[in-house]
């Protein structure tokens, strides 16, 4: 699952490849050569050597936001998988999937933390109203003006948990997407302001770069309308992004509309059968044993088992503001896991995100999407929080031959050297896969009713890592799922996620 790639439109199951590699080069149904995609931020620092950074990491600590393993996973490297070494590929995460900052084991056991002075001078209404002052003629002509803190959101959460960058991720993506509804209904070009008065410049910039970059990657592919986004010169106090509208959505073909997709219900009905087949009884996941709570068997490691969130988004793929809704509605709900806490009556596990819209565009999904919510990971410094992975109902592994980013599966070649290493093992012997029926073993640990964004805490992905060995993982999924000896085999997985996305 890890990979920061790319992938052009795609048919069912093989995509377009690029010009460089031909069909013929891979020929395999459940295999692909994935697009690379990579967005570049601004002002990516690390907590290591910035001081804006390093008081964000330390106020994180303090109040819980970033958990503390309690074994110290320092000597866990031993215990990875013999002879085989992909550098090309990334680190070799057990899961294959999030992004490269995983540290397990953190430096303050400090948890208390003074939230009454949560905002200082942003919850002053002097002090906003004197920001708002200077958009005064802007908003009479019809532009649009937002304050948000965290303080709005404790007061509906009534827990300390909540991040101000998290939430500021939030609302940025809120706003770009309400953006777009709006102007579908006006031919007025306005400008709309957003101000986030407890995040920092760098932080505004680089969720400004994420945005812009998708404008940027899709100007001229269709008449779609796209936003982009700049921090106003005028506000030196709080960071103030303004944004403005490219493009005619006026002009793009009406897509399915929200009606036609599956409810919420559905999704999470759906979701949820998928997740007691596959994760629990055919035991893909070994730390989700129900489909209600994850993170068994980590307990001892200070990972405390807790619900698995379900969440749905009615955003439609590539209509208008459609990549801007799965984005708003994606980080509203890791806002809400990060409040939540991982443990406790209400608090979260993981995240679930449904979005239906995208199930047949798993070239947009796989690419531009994870690239940009890969992207906003680090745009707010969240490495040690949370990883995100990638599930779609057309998921294909990486071929090898380009490396699509955390996320992803593990590449075909990785996954083919593990089987043919901890296959051989075996006390009884088994019958030799091809490389497609590898892939597609593979393939299907991903295969989801519907697009699904997967959020995971990065403890829990760090203790499992110290838990249990990768490569013997993946060769029993593989041989469960498509072993000649027993394994469910390729009929029977595809009639089961039909039936799944019929229910």
């Amino acid at each position: 699952s890890q990979t920061e790639q790319k992938q052009p439109e795609s048919t069912p199951f093989v995509v377009e490849m690029p010009p460089e590699v031909t069909q013929s080069q891979c020929p395999f149904e459940f295999a692909m050569t994935f697009k690379r995609y990579r967005v570049d931020l601004s002002n990516d620092k690390s907590a290591s050597n910035d001081p804006e950074s390093e008081k964000r990491r330390s106020r994180r600590v303090r109040r819980g936001v970033i958990n503390k393993l309690i074994n110290n996973l320092g000597n866990s490297a031993k215990r990875g998988d013999r002879s085989v070494k992909e550098s090309s590929e990334g680190n070799n995460n057990p899961w294959g999937v999030v992004s490269g900052l995983v540290q397990g084991v953190f430096q303050s056991s400090d948890t208390a933390d003074n939230t009454t002075n949560r905002g200082n001078n942003s919850n002053n209404n002097k002090f906003r109203k004197s920001i708002e002052a200077r958009y005064t003629s802007e908003v009479n002509e019809g532009s649009l003006f937002r304050w948000v803190t965290s303080a709005e959101v404790m007061a509906e959460s009534n827990t300390p948990l909540v991040d101000e960058d998290f939430v500021a991720a939030a609302a940025f993506w809120r706003m770009a997407s309400d953006i777009v509804l709006l102007q579908l209904h006006t031919e007025k070009k306005n400008e709309w302001y957003l101000a986030l008065p407890e995040t920092t410049s760098a932080v505004a910039s680089n969720l400004c770069d994420i945005l812009n970059w998708y404008a940027h990657e899709h100007e001229g592919e269709d008449a779609s309308m796209h936003v982009i986004a700049q921090l106003d010169s005028r506000s030196d106090d709080v960071p103030v992004i303004q944004f403005t509208v490219t493009g005619n959505g006026q002009q793009v073909p009406q897509l399915p509309n929200n009606d036609e997709l599956p409810s919420a219900e559905d999704t999470e009905r759906q979701t949820k059968a998928w997740v007691t087949r596959l994760l629990v009884e055919l035991g893909v996941c070994p730390f989700t044993k129900s489909s209600q709570k994850s993170g068994q068997g980590l307990g001892d490691m200070g990972v405390p088992v807790a619900n698995i969130m379900y969440r749905h988004s009615d955003a439609l793929n590539r209509s208008d503001g459609g990549i801007y809704g799965i984005m708003a509605d994606a980080w509203e709900a890791i806002s809400d896991m990060v409040a939540a806490g991982p443990s406790g009556k209400k608090g979260v596990s993981s995240i679930l995100l449904s979005a239906p819209g995208f199930d047949e565009d798993f070239a947009l999904w796989a690419g531009p999407v994870f690239a940009m919510l890969e992207a906003g990971v680090s745009a707010i410094q969240a490495e040690e929080i949370i990883g995100v992975v990638c599930f779609h109902p057309k998921y294909v592994v990486p071929d090898g031959k380009s490396w699509p980013g955390f996320g992803h599966m593990h590449s075909l070649p990785r996954l083919k050297n593990w089987y043919n290493q901890y296959s051989s093992s075996l006390a009884e012997p088994t019958t030799p896969l091809e490389d497609d029926e590898i892939a597609a073993g593979g393939a299907f640990q991903r295969r989801t009713p519907h697009a699904v964004i997967n959020v995971l805490r990065a403890e829990q992905l760090e203790a499992a890592e110290g838990r249990r060995s990768t490569g013997e993982l993946y060769e029993r999924n593989i041989r469960v799922l498509m072993g000649k000896e027993g394994g469910v085999g390729l009929e029977k997985l595809r009639n089961d996620l039909r039936l799944e996305q019929q229910i």
